[in-house]
């Protein structure tokens, strides 16, 4: 839970309204942010670049897939590099 309440304090993710007891009630879109928060977290984005690309336009996450794809290539190159003949 203190993960989604950093990214609140981030303003990665809108704090929701809260119900009648107190508790939070987080609606499916609110679920649909997070896991899109944690996906590209785990992917390596900083949280700074996350908070770019949800205001952001397509073409931003296409940005992050074309870096992926960047690195994934150089890592292949180096592997390739650092096999025995």
């Amino acid at each position: 839970m203190n993960t989604i309440r950093h990214y609140h304090r981030l303003g990665l993710l809108e704090e929701p309204d809260r119900r009648y007891n107190g508790y939070k009630q987080y609606e499916t879109l609110d679920l649909v942010r997070l896991l899109r928060i944690r996906r590209l977290a785990e992917l390596g984005v900083p949280l700074s670049r996350i908070k770019e690309l949800s205001t952001g336009s397509p073409e931003a996450l296409h940005q992050v897939d074309v870096d992926h794809a960047a690195a994934i290539e150089r890592l292949e190159k180096a592997g390739r590099a650092s096999r025995p003949f």
